[in-house]
């Protein structure tokens, strides 16, 4: 199986954020209910289809880490990030990498 390419050599005049793949990630939320459900209500309870976007920071350890905001100090390397996504690679489906 190829592996996909989610970092990029950084090049004179690309910021640290340029070296992290613009993504868009569909992965499954599972659902809960603390309530009291009939039989009939609880199987027919579905898991979440959810789609996070941003920059994948790192997918190592069995997770991925997304952000989509951020800010760069005075060299380019990103000094905070904000809008993050922690999610297990188990439960993620698909991942699309923008041009």
């Amino acid at each position: 199986m190829t592996q996909k390419k989610y970092r990029f050599k950084r090049r004179k005049g690309m910021t640290e954020v340029d070296t992290h793949a613009r993504v868009e990630v569909t992965w499954i939320d599972p659902c809960s209910d603390a309530s009291w459900l009939s039989i009939k209500e609880f199987t027919e309870m579905e898991v979440a289809t959810c789609k996070s976007s941003g920059r994948i920071y790192s997918r190592d350890k069995g997770i991925t880490r997304i952000y989509s905001d951020y800010s760069l100090d005075d060299k380019g390397n990103i000094d905070t990030v904000g809008n993050v996504t922690i999610v297990p690679n188990v439960l993620i489906k698909h991942i699309k990498v923008y041009k």
